[in-house]
């Protein structure tokens, strides 16, 4: 029993780790939306991020959005390299095509990598957030990639 919580309580402490190297960052978001965020680290591991975009896949999908996710970090032993992933929800509103005018209200997910580079404010990231939207052109909408180049202070 001794070894099962020391074994336990090993791993507790290596997820625990310090995941990130920065406090705060702003960003420009590109892939298929175009948009900005912000992401605050509330612990060692642990963020929140409120990314606003405009979707510009499809013609029936042009759609203004504001996210937001709570965000763990995970350390991946090199230096500046981390995988972040998390739950989140969104809403917003269509402003072009078949569904213009119509709401967005979405529950998401958002996993990523990133990599800051060192001695620098610089970061670049990679991430996929696949939603479940519930409002106007409901179901799963998977294609949802995105880059960011992040400036931490």
């Amino acid at each position: 029993m001794k070894k099962v919580l020391i074994i336990i309580s090993a791993l507790l402490i290596t997820l625990s780790a310090k995941g990130q190297d920065y406090e705060r960052a702003v960003s420009a978001r590109l892939g298929t939306s175009i948009g900005a965020s912000y992401k605050q680290f509330l612990t060692a591991g642990s963020a929140f991020e409120a990314i606003t975009a405009l979707d510009i896949i499809g013609k029936n999908d042009r759609k203004m959005t504001l996210s937001a996710y709570g965000e763990y970090h995970y350390n991946l032993g090199v230096d500046g390299l981390s995988l972040f992933g998390g739950p989140g929800v969104s809403f917003g509103l269509y402003v072009a095509g078949e569904y213009k005018d119509g709401a967005v209200l979405s529950i998401d997910m958002i996993s990523g990598i990133e990599y800051k580079l060192p001695d620098q404010p610089f970061i670049l990231a990679f991430d996929w957030n696949p939603q479940l939207q519930m409002v106007t052109n409901s179901g799963i909408k998977p294609a949802n990639f995105g880059i960011s180049f992040r400036y931490t202070f």
